[in-house]
């Protein structure tokens, strides 16, 4: 049996824009899935984020747009919707990112796309979810930050957003998770399903593990262990490390390791809870050790130690870290007209061969080839070109 990768033979329409869904649908393209990516006129705004390589091809679209074709259809136009309903017979996913009502304003609904094609798993992904009073406002990334709490992360004195898409990103990755759920599904039962995501859901999902703490159970005060004390850098004579002791067998290996073994007995510092209450005590007598010494020696010394600790990198150091490099995460590739990139690789890795790499498309550059293999004749192409309802 020829060794596949897991979504092969598996076709998603992806009627999606900017980061989310474009990420959810690049991680299934990764994974085998045939991707047609539907843009509207003027291509996907995330090829204008970024680094720009060539028109059209940005830093943030040469890692979402690789292994999918690409065509663009003016959605509001009758015509076009046909050419969507005809791709949705054959696929197995479709997914789209507007505001709640856009859709259905299209024919392009989840009713609509059942009777087609009952099989299709739906993935319908919105700012703040199909219902409420924000629920048709527009949404982006720093405005989830600021209304699920992250801005005010970390006790700091005023809110303080995170320069890059986290939302956007974590709701790419729950999104590609529950659609391959749902595949699984319609394997077994024969039926389709519409999937409902936000930005809104997924991110307080993301965040209920460790940061929601304080309202766990809003009937009664509760004692918290607050790790937020560990999250800091340490100086080292050169550079920043950090380092992380949780457990009571790495305590007493740091307490050795840097003479402080009066530390092990005392009360106060004698298991997790206790350490994590008097951190700061611990930093003040470990702060100086650690700036005497190199980050070489330092990381050298807590590794011999099996003390979790690494280095903190800046971005630009990425590609030169030796064990970033052991994992093959980067790689240098060729677009044909963009030029040379370093290229991310996707995070999980299977057993089969890989899939073969293409290069993120130029908006509409297949639209032609689909629509032929939709059967539709040169003379009709023209006509759809000429009446602007593809480009």
């Amino acid at each position: 049996m020829k060794n596949q990768a897991p979504l092969e033979g598996i076709t998603v329409i992806d009627c999606t824009t900017m980061v989310a869904g474009p990420l959810a649908t690049q991680i299934l393209a990764d994974q085998g899935a045939k991707v047609i990516k539907i843009e509207p006129i003027g291509g996907d705004l995330a090829r204008m984020i970024g680094p720009i390589f060539e028109p059209g091809i940005s830093g943030t679209y040469i890692h979402l747009g690789r292994n999918k074709r690409s065509m663009v259809l003016d959605l509001s136009h009758a015509k076009a919707q046909a050419i969507v309903h005809k791709l949705v017979r054959t696929a197995d996913v479709f997914i789209c990112n507007s505001r709640p009502g856009v859709m259905a304003s299209h024919q392009l609904d989840f009713d609509t796309l059942k009777a087609i094609n009952h099989k299709l798993v739906y993935a319908s992904i919105t700012g703040f979810g199909e219902n409420g009073p924000m629920s048709d406002q527009r949404a982006y990334d720093p405005i989830i930050q600021a209304q699920t709490g992250i801005a005010r992360m970390g006790k700091l004195p005023k809110p303080e957003l995170q320069p890059q898409l986290i939302c956007d990103k974590l709701t790419g990755v729950y999104t590609a998770q529950a659609v391959s759920a749902a595949l699984v599904k319609t394997a077994r039962q024969g039926l389709g399903d519409k999937i409902d995501i936000s930005l809104l859901s997924a991110t307080l999902a993301f965040l209920a593990t460790d940061v929601y703490w304080p309202i766990a159970s809003p009937s009664r005060e509760l004692d918290i262990t607050d790790t937020s004390v560990i999250y800091q850098t340490w100086q080292t004579q050169d550079k920043f490390i950090v380092l992380i002791v949780m457990s009571d067998k790495e305590f007493v290996s740091l307490c050795e390791m840097f003479s402080l073994g009066n530390l092990i007995e005392e009360s106060h510092f004698s298991n997790v809870i206790e350490r994590l209450k008097n951190w700061l005590q611990i930093r003040e007598l470990l702060a100086p050790k650690i700036a005497n010494l190199s980050s070489e020696v330092a990381l050298s010394k807590l590794w011999q130690a099996n003390i979790p600790a690494g280095p903190v990198n800046d971005i630009e150091d990425l590609h030169n870290d030796a064990q970033i490099l052991a994992t093959q995460a980067f790689k240098t590739v060729k677009h044909p007209s963009a030029g040379d990139y370093l290229e991310v690789a996707s995070a999980a890795r299977f057993s089969h061969r890989q899939k073969t790499h293409k290069a993120p498309a130029h908006a509409g550059q297949h639209s032609q080839e689909i629509l032929k293999d939709l059967e539709y004749s040169d003379e009709d192409i023209n006509q759809l070109f000429l009446e602007k309802i593809i480009y």
